[in-house]
C-alpha cells in the first residue's frame, strides 16, 4: 500500500492495518515482556498462554500493573515509532508528541472479560488530531480481535450519544486507571456491537485510527490471552492536551522539524 492509499483509506474509512517497515522492535517488545513474565512464572512460554498461570482478577491487575511500569521504563514503545520514523512523521506531520507511558493490554478469555467496551476517546477528553497506534503482541483471530466502526470518526457526537455511568472499582490514578480502564466510563448503545467489524492482525502489524473513532476490545471469546499495546501520537502543533487525568506527562516531545525549532528559538529570544 502506497502513502496515498494509506491517507484515503485513514481519512475516509478512519482506520487501517499495516505492516511497519521496520517490525524488528515489536518482537523485541514481546520477548521483554515474556522475560519479565517468567521472573513470575518461570514455565511461561507465550503471552498467548498467559492465562494458564493467573486465575485471581486482583492479583491479574497487579502483575499488569508492574508489567506495564517496565515496559515504560525500558523505552521500548518509543524505539518502535523511532525506527519507523519516516513513516509516521509523513502521515502525521514532522512534529510529533508521543506517549511516554502508552497503554498495556491484556483480555483474559471469556468468561474473565477485561476488555474496554465500544467507545470514542474524545469523550474523555482525548483530541481527534491524536492517532493510536495498536501493536499486537500476540496473533489476533476474529474471536479475539478490537472492533471499529468505519466511518463513525466522521460523525457528529449526535450520532452516538453515551450513558454516564461510574466504575464501582477504578479510582483516579489507580492502577486500573493507568492501565486504561475508565473510572467514569461513558457507554454506547450495546447494539452498536453488531455494526463493529473485528480487525484481526499478526505480530507485526498495526492499526492506527484517530480517536474519534468508535472502537473497542470486544469480549476475547477465543482460547488465549490477547495482549497488546497501544501508543498515540498527536501533531505537536494542534490543540492537544498534554497533561491528563490519569497522568501529568500523558505526552511529551518526540521530534520537531527544523522549521519549528528555528521558529521556537526565535520567539524565546523576543524581548
Amino acid at each position: 500500500m502506497n502513502l496515498d492509499a494509506i491517507e484515503t483509506t485513514l481519512a475516509e474509512q478512519g482506520w487501517l492495518t499495516i505492516e511497519l517497515p521496520d517490525p524488528s522492535g515489536i518482537f523485541e517488545m514481546r520477548n521483554f515482556l515474556i522475560e519479565k513474565l517468567r521472573e513470575t512464572f518461570p514455565t511461561l512460554e507465550r503471552l498467548d498462554d498467559y492465562h494458564c498461570h493467573v486465575t485471581d482478577y486482583d492479583r491479574h491487575v497487579a502483575i499488569m500493573f508492574d508489567l506495564a511500569r517496565a515496559y515504560w521504563d525500558s523505552g521500548l514503545s518509543r524505539r518502535i515509532i523511532l525506527s519507523n520514523l519516516e513513516f509516521f512523521r509523513l502521515l502525521i506531520g514532522p512534529d510529533l508528541l508521543i506517549q511516554p507511558a502508552p497503554y498495556l493490554r491484556s483480555v483474559l478469555p471469556s468468561p474473565m472479560d477485561d476488555a474496554v467496551p465500544l467507545h470514542r476517546d474524545t469523550y474523555y477528553g482525548a483530541s481527534p488530531y491524536e492517532v493510536s497506534v495498536v501493536i499486537p503482541l500476540t496473533d489476533m483471530e476474529e474471536s479475539q480481535a478490537l472492533r471499529v466502526i468505519s466511518g463513525s470518526h466522521l460523525a457528529p457526537d449526535s450520532d452516538y450519544p453515551y450513558i454516564q455511568t461510574l466504575s464501582p472499582d477504578v479510582e483516579v490514578r489507580s492502577a486500573k486507571h493507568q492501565l486504561g480502564y475508565p473510572y467514569a466510563p461513558r457507554l454506547l448503545d450495546p447494539a452498536l456491537m453488531a455494526r463493529a467489524q473485528p480487525v484481526p492482525m499478526k505480530v507485526g502489524e498495526v492499526l492506527m485510527f484517530p480517536l474519534q473513532l468508535v472502537h473497542g476490545g470486544g469480549i476475547n471469546t477465543g482460547t488465549r490471552t490477547r495482549f497488546s499495546t497501544d501508543i498515540r501520537l498527536a501533531n505537536a502543533l494542534a490543540p492537544v492536551k498534554r497533561s491528563r487525568g490519569v497522568r501529568e506527562d500523558y505526552f511529551v516531545p518526540l521530534c520537531t522539524s527544523a522549521v519549528t525549532r528555528a521558529a521556537q528559538e526565535f520567539l524565546a529570544r523576543q524581548g
